[in-house]
């Protein structure tokens, strides 16, 4: 587990991490310059390994970022998807707490969507060259085409197009698997904003919103009523003001 190379000026402000979705590139942030022009911006890539566990995950995370946590400013952890169910387990074994967790339509819905499961089957016996060219069929339900600049569809496109089926096959495994003690996460009392999309057509995120809401003591829930499942590669949302509000 790596961050991104990064440029910063920003050294004097908050620290932001990102933890991404089932993509695992780190790369779906860009779109949002007023994190960059207000934050200092860390983007986390997740290892391309077949037959990681989530307590893998969690402690490379750990080990990463711990020397972060030594420095004196606030931390800011969002995570996307596939990264909001890193994001808890992460809380659920950080001694130290976050200034703010941001959770953006948590995939820990996953458990609601059964259908979602064939997809750890289909792309394991799929020859590549026609996974890629699902990866179109897939679009739809990953965002909100019309909301989303040319730029960005292409990023998004060949961000999914880049994945290995047997990686997306083992994230959707580990999806599959994924627990947290929620009486850890009941005790967390630093803040902690669920964001969730309205016309999300992969996860049931505003249900979810709401089931994680009552988990954490110290939660609100933002629902962008418009925006689709990958909601941060939107024209129209602005997640520094999403985050202020």
């Amino acid at each position: 587990m790596i961050f991104l190379p990064h440029k910063t000026t920003n050294n004097h402000k908050p620290l932001f991490i990102y933890l991404p979705g089932m993509d695992g590139s780190g790369k779906l942030l860009r779109n949002q310059r007023e994190i960059w022009n207000n934050f200092d911006v860390r983007c986390v890539a997740l290892p391309p390994y077949y037959g990681i566990q989530w307590q893998d995950l969690t402690q490379q995370l750990i080990t990463l970022i711990s020397p972060l946590l030594k420095q004196d400013k606030e931390i800011y952890l969002c995570g996307e998807s596939f990264g909001a169910c890193l994001a808890m387990k992460l809380m659920e074994n950080l001694s130290t707490p976050l200034t703010k967790v941001i959770l953006i339509n948590s995939a820990s819905a996953f458990y609601q969507r059964p259908w979602l499961n064939l997809g750890s089957y289909i792309t394991q016996v799929m020859p590549d060259f026609v996974y890629k060219s699902s990866t179109l069929i897939l679009l739809p339900f990953l965002a909100k085409l019309e909301a989303l600049n040319f730029r960005e569809r292409r990023r998004l496109l060949a961000v999914m197009a880049s994945l290995p089926p047997s990686i997306v096959s083992w994230r959707i495994n580990l999806l599959e698997k994924f627990f947290v003690n929620q009486d850890k996460l009941n005790q967390y009392k630093n803040e902690v904003l669920i964001i969730a999309s309205g016309e999300d057509k992969l996860l049931p995120s505003f249900e979810e919103a709401t089931r994680l809401h009552n988990i954490f003591t110290n939660s609100n829930i933002n629902l962008l009523p418009d925006s689709g499942h990958c909601c941060l590669l939107e024209k129209q949302v602005d997640l520094l003001t999403v985050i202020k509000n």
